[in-house]
């Protein structure tokens, strides 16, 4: 990332819009948008470096005017959030850090526990990455991601793209403080990229500390005859103070407590994460194949509520990929994909009392332990992808996948307390996954259409919960209804969608719309938790339905040889509701908002100097219960930033956030089933006027 400023080059600005030219030092981003251009339906790039213009840490700063990805807050920095893309996660279970129904890969290795589940807490570091490229839906298929969401692919820098280095350091209110060091470099067939980041944040909330320290390092080796090999090494810490949600009262009076059980319980996450992975890629056999081996090690300690998890976790994965492109029946052009995803992984997990087990006597102190299981998550997925011209600007796209899932639980609780039920056992499922896709292209503008199945296994927080027993201490563990592991019984998840829209672009003017409906069976949904945000209920609703649009657009307002001034729009509008539930009958979903935009003016001269502002606008926010009875309200949010970036040298940016100072709700913890229209806590605030600073030495 070392050849790219702050602002970066007027046509990064666009960049999230496929098919938009980009400068031509940013080889990576051009060739994950002309890829993207391929995909017969919603898909998009983001340039991590054409945002460093600001503030650049959470998940809110990599994915803002990302059309159908959502990103709704708790507690600012590096925090919990949800992300959601098409209703995927709307609902997680015993662990509220842990996102489903999206594969987010590193590199081309998943980052997601075997399982299927992730957190954004130990990987998602902004700062870290050249660009990420976003499949939504099934239109990840070509991935190996089968779920609703699809799949965010994460790429590292790599030295061959740009040689040299750069030193930042940001600061800001409430404590925010944020550094970090790269360098690339490469000769001879051979180059490396190193980077490392640290951040700390006391939070404008109480009892909301977070801090996080990352490393990463690939390097690559050009072994000849097209062939070429890439190791990637990584090692990451972070802890977080979990200050839990607020009422709706609360957060317009503009109160900074945290919930009381949060600090009673002292709810909080410390975790380290270690991966390696290598790739090799060249041609084979007329096309081109890329294959790689990762395995990662995490391993965390999360205080929630009555009890604290140590969980150790062991992920290995192997991938391959094989494209030719040629010509069939005399002349059609014709691009032919093979792939294969596989991924085994070791889950150790034991949960203790949280001191005495319950309130008040809590305190974030490990007591007696009272489930010990070994939990066993086993993914293989293969599939064929084929694109063949029909002529006349017409392309039909047929994917066919196969996909089996186990899981096995050992419980081990067993061998120490004989007469303990044992929750022990093993669930295997699989699936035949088809896509049929057509697409009509014409000069600059791009019509698709497809037809996609999908399928979600479980992860391990649906396929058990803890029982919370009755008494405290040691009767919570030897008394006759002891706190304990509880296995479920639950179905995945599975969808039929439809989906539809067009990109186009001409020398100023870049838009994509994409609209979907996804028939759901068996979703899997939290239905009720307790103070602290535990499962108390979690399981599978018979049909529901996911439909939506995702619209963005980017013009050229001016463009002469020393100004240009940009806007940018997105849209995502999000429909998910019960489909003739005999309890809920055709009640919206909650949690996800049905409207959120995003509008940006961006303004750049030649010598470096850029400003520019953002509004976010909510107008309506999601409801908090499956009832529809209490929702959040809408809000509107200004940002506005400045700065200087020369492509080498000192520059420096000031980013100031919600401007106008507005109490908002920026997310809701979980759906509760019927809250009256009453007030609860469940709502997260949004982060209050903030002005942020930074300084980016290049060379």
């Amino acid at each position: 990332m070392a050849g790219a400023g702050f602002a970066q080059q007027r046509a990064d600005d666009i960049v999230t819009l496929p098919g938009v030219s980009v400068d031509a030092a940013r080889l990576p981003v051009a060739q994950a948008l002309r890829e993207t251009r391929q995909v017969p339906g919603g898909a998009g790039v983001v340039d991590a470096a054409a945002l460093r213009g600001g503030r650049l840490n959470s998940p809110a700063d990599l994915f803002s005017l990302q059309p159908g990805v959502l990103v709704m807050t708790a507690f600012g920095g590096i925090d919990h959030p949800r992300l959601s893309i098409r209703g995927a996660s709307i609902q997680r279970g015993g662990d509220p850090s842990a996102g489903r129904g999206i594969l987010f890969l590193q590199d081309g290795f998943p980052v997601n526990f075997s399982d299927g589940s992730y957190d954004f807490v130990e990987f998602l570091d902004p700062a870290g990455i050249d660009h990420a490229t976003i499949l939504r839906g099934g239109n990840a298929l070509t991935l190996g991601a089968t779920a609703l969401g699809g799949a965010v692919d994460l790429v590292s820098p790599a030295g061959r793209d740009a040689s040299g280095g750069l030193v930042r350091s940001e600061a800001g209110g409430h404590g925010y403080a944020r550094g970090q060091l790269s360098l690339s470099g490469g000769a001879k067939g051979r180059d490396f990229h190193f980077d490392a980041t640290g951040f700390a944040l006391d939070g404008w909330r109480e009892y909301s500390r977070q801090e996080a320290s990352r490393a990463r390092l690939n390097f690559g080796i050009d072994l000849g005859r097209g062939w070429s090999n890439r190791v990637f090494l990584s090692a990451m810490h972070s802890r977080v103070e979990v200050t839990g949600v607020q009422t709706l009262a609360q957060i317009d009076a503009g109160d900074t407590a945290a919930l009381p059980i949060a600090i009673m319980a002292q709810i909080g996450r410390d975790s380290s994460q270690y991966r390696f992975g290598d790739r090799v890629t060249g041609p084979l056999a007329g096309g081109t194949l890329s294959a790689g081996a990762g395995v990662a090690y995490v391993d965390f300690t999360f205080a929630q509520g009555g009890n604290v998890t140590r969980s150790r976790n062991t992920d290995a994965s192997l991938d391959a990929k094989w494209t030719r492109r040629g010509e069939v029946f005399g002349g059609l052009a014709n691009t032919l994909t093979l792939g294969a995803r596989a991924q085994i992984g070791r889950r150790d997990q034991q949960v203790f009392l949280n001191g005495s087990g319950v309130a008040p006597n809590l305190g974030g102190v490990r007591g007696l332990m009272h489930s010990d299981n070994r939990l066993t998550a086993e993914n293989g997925t293969l599939w064929i992808d084929n694109h063949l011209g029909l002529g006349r600007g017409f392309t039909l796209v047929a994917t066919a996948a196969v996909t089996r899932a186990n899981r096995i639980n050992e419980d081990r609780f067993t061998a120490i307390r004989a007469a303990r039920p044992d929750s022990s056992g093993s669930v295997g499922t699989a699936a035949f996954l088809p896509r049929l896709a057509l697409v009509y292209e014409r000069k600059d503008v791009q019509f698709f259409a497809n037809i996609t199945r999908g399928f979600e296994p479980l992860t391990w927080d649906a396929l058990l919960t803890t029982r919370g027993g009755t008494g405290s201490g040691e009767a919570l563990i030897n008394g006759s209804d002891p706190r304990r592991a509880v296995a479920t019984s639950h179905s995945p998840q599975r969808a039929i969608t439809v989906e539809a829209g067009m990109r186009a672009r001409t020398r100023r003017v870049a838009w994509e719309l994409t609209a979907y409906r996804s028939w759901m069976s068996k979703e899997l949904l939290l239905l009720a938790t307790d103070a602290s945000g535990a499962a108390t209920r979690f399981g599978n609703a018979d049909r529901t339905i996911h439909q939506g649009v995702e619209a963005a657009a980017g013009v050229d307002l001016l463009q002469t040889a020393a100004h240009s001034l940009i806007a940018r729009a997105s849209y995502t509008w999000s429909d998910f509701y019960f489909d003739g539930d005999p309890v809920w009958r055709d009640n919206a979903l909650p949690v996800i908002p049905p409207h959120f935009a995003q509008f940006a003016l961006r303004y750049h001269h030649a010598r470096g100097w850029y400003g520019g502002a953002t509004l976010t606008w909510q107008p309506r926010g999601g409801w908090a219960d499956y009832a529809n009875t209490l929702r959040a309200p809408g809000y509107a949010t200004l940002d506005l930033r400045a700065g200087y970036a020369p492509s080498k040298g000192l520059g420096f940016f000031l980013d100031l956030r919600n401007v106008l100072d507005r109490r908002h709700v920026t997310g809701i913890n979980a759906g509760a089933g019927n809250l009256g229209g009453m007030d609860a806590a469940r709502f997260f605030p949004g982060e209050p006027r903030t002005l942020y600073g930074g300084a980016e030495f290049r060379w």
